[in-house]
């Protein structure tokens, strides 16, 4: 930008509304009109900008769920898992009682995920040490 460029913006940002209106009435111009149309135009971009932050947002997520080191969690093998941890036939295993009672669908769904994904980082432990 040119200082002659910088010296109009500041010339305009420094002035007063009531300069500003005079120099709108000189021009011929209706200065709560063009206040309007730069209201509009900065809701506008505001809009458009947040518009294109969510898009890539989504964007990286995709990407970052597409990429090779997100693994998938075999639920079939955790629900395995659960049900000899229920029945006593795993080793080395405890359930912590819950109210007395039977776990809700969610809170086996939440379950059989978190074995899953212990299943996958205990694999990830036996490649790292073959290595």
């Amino acid at each position: 930008m040119s200082k002659l460029d910088q010296a109009i913006d500041d010339s305009i940002l420094e002035a007063s509304e009531a300069d500003l209106r005079e120099d709108f009435k000189e021009a011929g111009d209706d200065f709560d009109k063009a206040v309007s149309r730069a209201s509009r135009a900065l809701e506008q971009a505001k809009a458009r900008t947040a518009r294109m932050r969510f898009k890539r947002a989504q964007d990286e997520s995709k990407a970052y769920r597409e990429q090779e080191n997100v693994k998938s969690f075999d639920l079939a093998k955790a629900r395995r898992r659960l049900d000899g941890m229920r029945s006593g036939e795993v080793e080395n295993a405890m359930m912590a009682a819950r109210k007395g009672g039977k776990l809700s669908q969610r809170d086996e769904e939440n379950l059989l995920k978190d074995l899953a994904q212990l299943e996958a980082l205990e694999n990830d432990d036996k490649e790292e040490g073959e290595e």
